[in-house]
Parts: structure tokens; sequence; C-alpha cells
């Protein structure tokens, strides 16, 4: 992220908001572990934070701290329709187009609130007032963090946090194999979880 994006973004998270957290459509490790991780944090900073999915995702991530707390679109369509009329700030996580998010496109294209994109993929739309895009991050899950650390709240990182960004981050680069993995290194992050 620019200076000028973080200092965008933490005017708009300096007082309480009613935030929706949107992933893709078939969710997978990333795109869950994002938005999971994403919601601990907001709401520790006093935000009221909902992960809002086009549909279900696969049961080997419904241990994910929070994960039972997701509003899927199919099935509470109603509830997740109101929370995004009511939202202040949408971010949305590991797409960069409505056409992503099947059904779901037409709330969040009708939506009033502001959105906040933070994805690792090509060409993105221009839908965002802040758009956090970075094609040579491994994951949308390693883009997080690198927000946490932007916002200088590396201390607010717990467990549950932790081991929601480490899902997503294993999940894409097929636990560590794919050329996107790096050693990269964040100053002031550095210690354990456990």
């Amino acid at each position: 992220m620019n200076f000028e994006q973080i200092d965008a973004l933490k005017k708009l998270l300096s007082s309480p908001k009613r935030i929706a957290i949107v992933p893709h459509k078939n969710p997978d490790g990333d795109a869950i572990g994002s938005t999971l991780a994403l919601s601990h944090y907001l709401s520790k900073k006093g935000h009221k934070t909902n992960v809002l999915s086009p549909n279900d995702f696969p049961k080997f991530l419904k241990w994910m701290p929070g994960a039972n707390g997701i509003l899927n679109f199919e099935r509470h369509n109603s509830e997740v329709k109101k929370y995004i009329e009511e939202a202040d700030l949408i971010f949305t996580l590991d797409f960069n187009d409505f056409g992503r998010v099947g059904q779901m496109a037409e709330s969040l294209e009708n939506a009033k609130a502001q959105f906040i994109m933070v994805d690792h993929h090509q060409q993105p739309s221009d839908y965002a007032q802040i758009t956090y895009s970075d094609v040579s991050m491994s994951s949308t899950c390693e883009m997080v963090y690198t927000l946490i650390d932007s916002l200088g709240d590396c201390d607010l990182i717990d467990q549950n946090i932790a081991n929601c960004i480490y899902t997503g981050i294993m999940t894409d680069t097929g636990s560590f194999k794919f050329k996107a993995t790096t050693s990269r290194d964040t100053p002031g992050c550095g210690r354990s979880y456990g």
C-alpha cells in the first residue's frame, strides 16, 4: 500500500463502522482466511463486522476461528442484502470484479457503502474507493498481513488472526511450493503466536 492509501484507510477506520467483508464465489482457503483474519482485526479495532459469502465454502475450512459466523448469500439472502444495504464500508477480498460473486453482484452494485478492494489478481476493476492490488503477493492473506502492518497494528495479531492468515498463505502457495512463495519479512511483526 502507498502512503496515500494508508492515510485514507486510517481516516475511514478512525471511528466505529458497520463493515461487510466479502470473498469470491466458491471461496477457497485464501478467500476464507483473508476475510476472517480481517474481520477479527477490524472487530478488535471496535468495528461491527460480518463476513458475507456468495455461497458455502468447503468443509475442511469450517474449523477456522469465526467460520461459524459467516453468512451465506444463498442461505441467508435477506439478511445478507440488509447488511450490505446498511454497511458503511465493504471490503472485497481475493477478487477484483463483481462478476466473481455470482448473484450477490447486484446487491454490491447497488450498495451505498464505500468499497476497499484487497486482491492479488491481475486487471482490477475500478469500483473501489481504495484499491490495494499487488500481483507479486502470494495470497490475499499475505496482503491482509501487510495491511495490518502498514496500519501499525501488528500488536493486534493474535492466534486467531495468525491461524487465518497462515491457512490462506499455505493453501494459495500449494504448501509453500508455488513461484510466488517468498521469504519476505515484515519488520515489526516478527513474533510467535502460539
